[in-house]
């Protein structure tokens, strides 16, 4: 019995530590400021792994890509909204690290250029995902923002499988009816236990990342307040962006935005905002939207089939976290 007692109190504490561990996941330190635009030069998916959301990483960039006019996400017609396939539009604007992605998320090109199918949690895309957040993660450590991980995530994952093998034991042991009903509670709170803990394991961020997840905290301030409170910011001495009214100059802004609403994950939320910034614009400023360059057009194609984002931000979330666990194994 006091073995049973003992290793329920093991289960409680084991589910506590991943609850706190899951709601660290994107924790950011406090900003006194609101930011409304990424750091100059920037990449969407090295701030995806500062933030701590490098499971959506590869998806923010596919996003960005979209965003920045440099592919398009194309759908058929009464198809699925999973299958998607992804058209080069500007293939001289491209950089290594934007070709790099390409090759992770639909193989390499074809020779005559055409649009590449987005393949479903294959092992072989889920192994390529996870070696290019690796490898850019690397990249933040020689630039110093990085160091390590924290072992924590593991020490609560293999913790709730102890519990739960201890939970087992004891029922087997004292095959008394409170111990075996004390026993299938403590089962249960440590098999919640392995869901809740993230999957994968917390990187370590240096002081010198400090400023960069202060400002990716100012930015996502700026994301989750409402509109009228978005558009004071822009008015403000501090952003003064746009001049009141000055709608396309605010819609341009919102949508280039749309990555980072993958990284905060808050994109259902963002979407809705820029459909709402979009009906709301005369036909005048919708015909501006052609010729303010950047590629807007092709952001609009992510807004049209607003369920073909979120298809891609669930499939890239999933098949890095399908992997995070056995690399994070590997020296």
């Amino acid at each position: 019995m006091g073995l049973a007692v003992l290793v329920a109190s093991s289960a409680v504490l084991v589910l506590v530590a991943a609850v706190v561990l899951r709601r660290r996941v994107g924790a950011l330190p406090p900003s006194a400021v609101v930011e409304y635009l990424p750091l100059p030069g920037a990449s969407v998916v090295d701030d995806a792994i500062l933030a701590g959301r490098e499971q959506v990483a590869v998806a923010a960039g596919l996003i960005d890509l979209v965003v920045r006019g440099r592919v398009r996400l194309l759908t058929e017609e009464g198809v699925d909204r999973s299958d998607l396939a992804v058209q080069i539009v500007d293939a001289d604007a491209l950089t290594a690290d934007d070709r790099r992605l390409l090759r992770v998320v639909a193989g390499e090109a074809t020779p005559s250029g055409a649009s590449r199918r987005l393949p479903g949690l294959h092992p072989r895309t889920a192994v390529r995902v996870r070696a290019f957040v690796d490898a850019r993660a690397r990249r933040l450590r020689r630039a110093g923002l990085t160091a390590g991980r924290t072992p924590w995530r593991g020490v609560v994952r293999w913790s709730a499988v102890a519990v739960l093998v201890l939970a087992v034991l004891s029922a087997l042991v004292t095959p008394v009816l409170v111990v075996l009903v004390l026993s299938a509670v403590v089962a249960v709170l440590a098999a919640a236990g392995l869901v809740v803990v993230p999957a994968g394991s917390a990187r370590r961020f240096t002081p010198a990342a400090a400023a960069r997840r202060t400002h990716l905290a100012g930015l996502r301030a700026y994301m989750r307040v409402g509109d009228a409170a978005r558009l004071r910011v822009l008015q403000s001495p501090v952003g003064s962006l746009t001049p009141a009214g000055a709608d396309v100059s605010r819609f341009v802004l919102n949508e280039r935005l749309l990555p980072y609403a993958i990284v905060f994950g808050i994109e259902k939320a963002w979407l809705r905002t820029l459909r709402l910034e979009f009906d709301e614009m005369g036909e005048t400023s919708r015909d501006a939207l052609t010729v303010t360059g950047d590629g807007l057009a092709q952001a609009l194609d992510v807004l049209v089939t607003a369920g073909a984002q979120r298809v891609v931000a669930s499939v890239a979330g999933r098949i890095v976290d399908a992997v995070g666990d056995g690399f994070d194994l590997l020296p």
